[in-house]
C-alpha cells in the first residue's frame, strides 16, 4: 500500500498544483483582462477627446472663413458707398459755379504745378478753365503755363504736359489717389458713430 499512497500523495500534489496554476492563470487572465479594458477605455477616451477637439477645431475654421467672408462683404460694401460718394463729389465739382470751380482749379494747379512753363491740357468738356484763367495763373505766380489746344476726355480735371512728363489731375486719378489716402477717415465718417 505505500505506493498507491505515493501514488496518491503524488496525484493530491499535482492536483493541488495544478489548481495553483489554474488560480494563478485564472488571477493573471483576470489582470490581463482588467488592463485591456483599462486600455480600452483609455483609447476610446482618447479618440473621443480627440474628435471633438477635432471637431472644435473643424467649427472654428468654418466660423473664422465665415466672419472672413462677413468681413469682406462688409468691407466691399463699405467700398461701394465710398465710391459712390467719390462719384457724387465728382459730379458735384463737374456742376459747381465758374467761380467756386476756378477757386478749386487755382488751389489744384498751386499742387500740381512743378516748373511753371507746362503744357496745360483740359477735359473735353471743360468749359469753366479757359486761357484767361491760366494768363492769370501765369501773372500771379509768375509761370508760363500754355494752354493745350489738345483736349482728352477724361471726366473733369487736367493734366500738366511737359516732354514726355505728365501730371495727371484729372478727377478719376485724383479721387483714386486721394481716395486711398482718405479712405479711413471717410469710413470713420460714414460708418462709425
Amino acid at each position: 500500500m505505500p505506493i498507491e499512497k505515493l501514488i496518491k500523495k503524488i496525484k493530491e500534489e499535482a492536483e493541488k498544483k495544478a489548481s495553483e496554476i489554474l488560480k494563478e492563470a485564472e488571477d493573471e487572465k483576470k489582470k490581463i483582462l482588467e488592463s485591456a479594458e483599462k486600455e480600452r477605455v483609455k483609447i476610446i477616451t482618447f479618440a473621443k477627446r480627440e474628435a471633438q477637439e477635432k471637431k472644435r477645431a473643424k467649427i472654428q475654421a468654418i466660423k473664422e472663413e465665415e466672419r472672413i467672408n462677413e468681413e469682406k462683404k462688409i468691407t466691399a460694401k463699405k467700398r461701394e458707398i465710398v465710391d459712390s460718394v467719390f462719384k457724387r463729389a465728382v459730379v458735384i465739382l463737374k456742376n459747381e459755379s465758374a467761380e467756386e470751380y476756378r477757386k478749386h482749379a487755382k488751389r489744384l494747379f498751386n499742387l500740381a504745378v512743378q516748373d511753371g512753363d507746362e503744357e496745360v491740357i483740359l477735359d473735353i468738356e471743360e468749359k469753366r478753365i479757359d486761357s484767361g484763367f491760366i494768363e492769370a495763373l501765369n501773372k500771379e505766380n509768375g509761370w508760363n503755363l500754355k494752354l493745350s489746344q489738345e483736349r482728352e476726355k477724361m471726366g473733369g480735371g487736367f493734366k500738366l504736359k511737359k516732354g514726355k512728363k505728365v501730371v495727371d489731375f484729372s478727377f478719376p486719378i485724383l479721387f483714386e489717389t486721394l481716395g486711398e489716402d482718405l479712405l479711413p477717415q471717410i469710413v470713420k465718417i460714414l460708418f462709425e458713430q
